[in-house]
């Protein structure tokens, strides 16, 4: 299962690489399984991730390691949704989209945007990283919506699988294009 598991976050950090959604030095990843999470160690590339840059998080014992600064935030997720997946990153659009709407959602214009994410929650909160404050604002949205804008930081999406997870960001960063193109 190890195997699979590091796999599959290899080949995310790779994909979020080359979709444009994170640049060498951000974005995280984790992943939920039994009582442990597997996690991406602070400061590890996601495009050049190796197997040593996932760390196995015991959720029954003192942490050991360096996990992503955002870890307070996955592990947050994990207690209140049933989502078994994490992805953290900082689409541009995204990010610029944000900067520019008024109110506390995104809602898509585009078909796929509608009917794969519906409305997208914007977070406004005074830490918008690696924060208790941004942990309980992202793991009480995720238990009602796929993805959250963190306003001014990025996005995080949860579902059953890495591979879900991060297709929702990327469905996110092309909507953000076709809104911002629509209206420039």
């Amino acid at each position: 299962m190890r195997r699979k598991i590091i796999r599959d976050f290899l080949e995310v950090g790779r994909f979020l690489f080359d979709a444009g959604v994170v640049d060498y030095f951000s974005g995280n990843l984790s992943l939920k399984w039994k009582n442990k999470i597997f996690i991406t160690r602070s400061g590890s590339p996601l495009p050049l991730l190796k197997p040593q840059d996932v760390l196995k998080v015991d959720l029954k014992k003192p942490l050991v390691g360096r996990p992503s600064s955002e870890f307070i935030v996955h592990k947050a997720v994990y207690e209140k949704t049933t989502h078994r997946a994490v992805a953290h990153a900082h689409p541009p659009s995204v990010v610029s989209l944000a900067f520019n709407i008024k109110g506390d959602y995104y809602e898509p214009i585009d078909n796929e945007g509608k009917l794969l994410l519906g409305k997208v929650p914007i977070l406004r909160v005074e830490r918008p990283s690696a924060s208790s404050e941004l942990a309980k604002a992202v793991s009480e949205t995720l238990k009602k919506f796929p993805c959250a804008i963190v306003y001014s930081h990025g996005v995080f999406c949860a579902s059953d699988s890495l591979k879900k997870a991060a297709g929702f960001i990327t469905a996110l960063e092309m909507s953000a294009k076709i809104y911002i193109k629509k209206f420039k």
